[in-house]
C-alpha cells in the first residue's frame, strides 16, 4: 500500500515537472517572441519613446525658384541715359517723318495703347490709316502700287532694354527682333525704316533709307537743335547739321526705348516681399509655373526668357519670309544656316497679357491657347516641323488639368505693369512732333475709327 501511494505521488510529481517545463519553455519562447517584437527597426524598444516626425519644411517660393526682378538697366559705354537724348527719342519714335511716305511711326507699331506692340495679328505699316485693330491698309501714294502686311506679329518694346544674346543674361547688345537679326537697340533702331511694308514704301529704295531718313532730320531746324543739346561731346566736332547721322539717330531712338521698363507688376512687388501681391491662384500658377507646366526651362531670369533660339513648330501664317516663299524660317533668315530652320527667340513674358496674340505670327489669340498648345505636345503643329527637330522639352504633353492652365495664366498676367512706376511723359504719345506732321497721336490719330479685321 505505501509502495502504491509513493509510486502514484512519484507519477504525479513526474508529471507536474513535465508540465512545468512545458509552462517554462512556452513562457520563454513567449517572452522571447514579445522582446523581438517590442523591438523597432534599428532595435529600439517600444517602450522608449518614438522620435517626433521631422516639421516639414515650407520653403518660400522667392528661395526655390530663384525668382529675380530686373536689375539695373545695362547702358551701351557710348549712350548713357540723357534725359536731353530720351526727350529727343521719343520725338523720333512718333514721328511719320521716319515714313517712307510720312504716314507711318515707329509708334504705329510700338503704341503705348497696346503695349508698346498694336494687337494685331501681323503689322499694318505703309499707307495705313488708323491705329491698332482697326490700323487697315491702302495702296503706296507715290505709286498706287497694293501695300501688304508684316510677315510677322509686332513684338513689344517694354523691356527690351533687357534682352539677352542667347542667354537670360541682359545686355546692351542683347538680340533683337524674333530671328536676332540685330545686336542692341542702337542697330535695331535702324532696320524698319527700310521694309517697305513697316516704313519705307516706294519713297526710295532700301539702300537709301537710312540716308534719306537722315537727310529730313537734317532739314528740320528743331530736330538740328535737339540733336546738339542730346550730344554735346560729338557736337564738339561735327558743325551744324553733320550732328545728324546714322550713329546718333540710332543713339537717340535707343536711348528713349531702353527707358521702357517695367517694374511694378505684382510679381515683382511679390518678389520684394508683398506677400499679398499674389492672388492664392497666381501663387499656385507661379509653383505650376516652375514645376509641371515646365515654363521656366525656357522663360526664366529677370526678363523671363532666356533668349535662346528653339524650333516651337507653331503653324505658319503670313506672308512668310525670304528663305522659303510663302514660310517663315526663323533664325535661318538671319543667319542662313539651315541648321537654324524654325528656330525663333524666345520672348519676354513681361506684360504679355497685354500683347496678344502671340507668337510670330499671331497664331493664338489668347494665353490660355498658347498653354494648351505646350499642353498638348506642340500641337497643332507645322507640318514641315518633326519631332525630332522640336525641342526636347516640348515633345511630351504636359498633362496641366484645365484648373491648372487657369492657373498658369493667372500668373502671367500677375506679370503686367503699364509703366506705372514710370514718368507719364515716357508712356505718352506727344502732342506735336518737329516734323509737323500729325503724330501717333492716342488713338484718335488719323484714320482712327475705321474698321477692319485684326487678322
Amino acid at each position: 500500500m505505501n509502495l502504491r501511494v509513493s509510486h502514484h505521488t512519484a507519477l504525479h510529481a513526474c508529471v507536474f515537472r513535465g508540465a512545468m517545463s512545458a509552462v517554462f519553455s512556452w513562457s520563454l519562447m513567449l517572452a522571447l517572441v514579445l522582446f523581438l517584437g517590442a523591438c523597432d527597426s534599428d532595435n529600439e524598444l517600444v517602450g522608449e519613446p518614438e522620435p517626433e516626425p521631422e516639421p516639414e519644411v515650407m520653403v518660400d517660393p522667392r528661395v526655390e525658384f530663384n525668382l529675380q526682378t530686373l536689375g539695373p538697366i545695362p547702358y551701351p559705354p557710348d549712350n548713357p541715359p540723357r534725359q536731353e537724348r530720351i526727350a529727343l527719342g521719343r520725338l523720333i519714335f512718333f514721328d511719320p517723318i521716319l515714313g517712307g511716305e510720312k504716314n507711318v511711326a515707329c509708334g504705329t507699331c510700338h503704341h503705348p495703347a497696346f503695349g508698346f506692340a498694336d494687337g494685331r495679328q501681323f503689322g499694318a505699316g505703309t499707307s495705313g490709316s488708323g491705329l491698332g485693330p482697326s490700323r487697315i491698309l491702302s495702296t503706296s501714294l507715290i505709286t498706287g502700287d497694293p501695300v501688304g502686311f508684316e510677315p510677322r506679329n509686332s513684338p513689344t518694346v517694354w523691356n527690351t532694354a533687357f534682352n539677352g544674346v542667347e542667354s537670360a543674361t541682359p545686355s546692351h547688345l542683347g538680340l533683337q527682333f524674333m530671328d536676332g537679326r540685330a545686336e542692341g537697340l542702337e542697330d535695331q533702331a535702324k532696320k524698319p525704316i527700310g521694309s517697305r511694308v513697316e516704313m519705307r514704301g516706294d519713297a526710295y529704295p532700301e539702300s537709301a533709307a537710312l540716308d534719306s531718313v537722315v537727310a529730313r532730320l537734317r532739314a528740320i531746324p528743331e530736330y538740328v537743335t535737339r540733336f546738339r543739346d542730346a550730344f554735346p561731346e560729338e557736337a564738339a566736332t561735327l558743325q551744324g547739321d553733320a550732328i545728324i547721322n546714322e550713329d546718333t539717330y540710332g543713339r537717340a531712338v535707343a536711348a528713349y526705348e531702353r527707358e521702357l521698363v517695367s517694374r511694378n507688376s505684382p510679381y515683382d512687388r511679390y518678389v520684394m516681399g508683398d506677400d499679398n501681391a499674389l492672388t492664392p491662384v497666381q501663387k499656385k500658377g507661379l509653383e505650376l509655373f516652375f514645376t509641371k507646366a515646365k515654363c521656366s526651362v525656357c522663360h526664366n531670369g529677370p526678363m523671363f526668357s532666356d533668349y535662346r533660339f528653339i524650333v516651337q513648330g507653331v503653324p505658319q501664317e503670313g506672308s512668310g519670309k525670304a528663305v522659303i516663299p510663302g514660310d517663315d524660317t526663323g533664325r535661318e533668315e538671319a543667319t542662313l544656316d539651315p541648321a537654324d530652320r524654325y528656330a525663333f527667340r524666345t520672348l519676354t513674358l513681361r506684360n504679355i497679357a497685354l500683347t496678344a496674340p502671340y507668337m510670330h505670327d499671331g497664331f493664338f489669340n489668347t494665353l490660355e491657347e498658347v498653354v494648351r498648345f505646350y499642353n498638348d505636345g506642340g500641337q497643332p503643329r507645322h507640318p514641315e516641323v518633326t519631332d525630332d527637330m522640336l525641342d526636347p522639352v516640348l515633345r511630351d504633353p504636359l498633362g496641366l488639368t484645365d484648373d491648372e492652365i487657369a492657373a498658369v495664366v493667372a500668373f502671367m498676367h500677375a506679370l503686367t505693369d503699364p509703366g506705372t512706376a514710370l514718368p507719364e511723359f515716357l508712356t505718352t504719345v506727344p502732342a506735336k512732333v518737329p516734323s509737323g506732321l500729325m503724330p501717333v497721336f492716342g488713338v484718335s490719330g488719323l484714320g482712327s475709327g475705321k474698321t477692319g479685321d485684326r487678322r
